[in-house]
């Protein structure tokens, strides 16, 4: 993903799914790099394997993370170009339309 066309929804999306503290843990621990199924990480958290499945699902409609199906199970990965893209540009936004205002001020 070379460039990514942040509009305010897809930044509302992503900022919301990162600013559950629950998310952000599922965030870090996916990021180790190893798939894991809800139940897997449900083990590492003190709330309940449906409240897990919650957290994925919003994690999953903004793109963090993806999801594949192998047997029975869903395994889940971190979606990192996306985050990594979508906050970079988020931030580009957001220097962009400030550099101008804030030099103008003395």
């Amino acid at each position: 993903m070379d460039q990514m066309i942040m509009t305010t929804e897809k930044a509302m999306q992503l900022l919301d799914g990162v600013r559950d503290p629950n998310r952000l843990e599922i965030i870090f621990l996916l990021g180790k790099g190893t798939p894991m199924n809800v139940g897997e990480i449900s083990e590492q958290f003190k709330i309940s394997r449906p409240a897990v499945s919650h957290h994925l699902k919003v994690l999953k409609d903004a793109g963090i993370v993806r999801s594949e199906k192998i047997g029975q199970e869903i395994y889940y990965r971190l979606n990192r170009e996306v985050i990594v893209a979508g906050l970079r540009s988020i931030a580009d936004a957001i220097e962009g339309c400030c550099a101008s205002s804030s030099e103008e001020k003395p």
